[in-house]
């Protein structure tokens, strides 16, 4: 039984080689740049929201797929305003004034279980909070981190016009390190990115209207299919749907042979989306916090519990170590 269980696991990891990839000493990336300055800046009405000093935590129900089936999945949007130094795409608090862009970081936390082994991959969106491109909160970066037991993969891509630039760092052979450019057309729009744009945090997607488009398709949806990351051809519809008292915009997006419809209430929250893939999220618990403070102890059960994840500790069974200093 063990046997067949190690075979299983080996199995789900192994993939063909499809040759070697094509690599680029890091010394000679060059990053995308944006223009020294933005073509609009966010309004008085945003900062007052998004310049409290606290992140937006927003937990969702979710069945999630992977390998042909849908799994429950733990998912938290971390949402939270930070400076970063526009040369590096970094969070520094110190970037000189001419340097430092105020960015809108997502982070969608997605943890989940295929049969005996977990899953935790981390997506980060950093979008500049001032209009740099010609659709607001437009990415400047976005980041890919997934572990399992089979291994782990980071990847990154850079936007810019007309091309951008794309890193993987993968424990597949065929992966491996590699550094690429991306042709991407002025107005290209970014998957990932829609989980903030679509919001309409300030003002509206698209000038309200329907968007045409070439668009760049989810970085962990073409992970899971193993797919090229290139730009395909997009739409972007919408229209209000009301039940009872509450009325939503929704949108629908069809993106080659994918789609997804996301709701979108009055409170400009992403309360629900369902895709062609089987993917089907409501949200659940969602508070504004300043989460990097809450990291005692005393934090973990109230405040874990308010949000509706697991308080449970993972280390009943042992006991610290009499006389020892607790590190960072």
């Amino acid at each position: 039984m063990r046997a067949m269980i190690l075979a299983s696991v080996l199995l789900a990891c192994s993939r063909a080689p499809q040759g070697p990839p094509s690599v680029v000493g890091a010394s000679q990336r060059v990053l995308p740049t944006l223009s020294a300055r933005p073509r609009s800046t966010a309004s008085s009405a945003f900062w007052r929201v998004w310049g409290d000093g606290r992140a937006e935590l927003a937990r969702y129900d979710v069945l999630t797929p992977r390998y042909g089936e849908l799994h429950p999945a733990e998912l938290v949007f971390i949402t939270v305003t930070e400076p970063h130094d526009r040369r590096r795409w970094v969070k520094d608090d110190d970037a000189p004034a001419a340097e430092r862009v105020n960015v809108l970081k997502l982070n969608i936390s997605l943890k989940f279980e295929t049969g005996l082994y977990p899953y935790s991959v981390l997506t980060s969106v950093f979008a500049p909070v001032d209009g740099y491109f010609a659709e607001r909160f437009a990415p400047a970066k976005i980041t890919l981190t997934a572990q399992e037991w089979c291994g782990q993969v980071f990847e990154a891509l850079w936007p810019g016009e007309p091309a951008s630039l794309r890193e993987v760092r993968s424990y597949f052979a065929d992966e491996g390190d590699d550094d690429a450019t991306l042709a991407t057309a002025p107005g290209t729009l970014y998957e990932d990115a829609l989980w903030v744009q679509l919001r309409e945090l300030d003002g509206p997607f698209n000038g309200g209207a329907p968007w045409r488009g070439e668009m760049v398709p989810s970085l962990w949806r073409m992970r899971r299919a193993h797919g090229p990351v290139r730009p395909l051809q997009a739409e972007i519809s919408r229209h209000q749907e009301t039940e009872g008292a509450e009325t939503r915009t929704v949108f629908e997006l069809s993106l080659g042979g994918f789609r997804r419809r996301y709701e979108v209430d009055a409170a400009h929250r992403l309360v629900a989306w369902r895709a062609s893939d089987g993917e089907v999220a409501r949200l659940a618990e969602s508070a504004r916090l300043p989460y990097w403070a809450l990291n005692r102890e005393r934090d973990r059960v109230p405040q874990r519990e308010a949000l509706g994840l697991d308080p449970r500790p993972r280390a009943h069974t042992v006991a610290p170590q009499a006389g020892v200093a607790v590190g960072r």
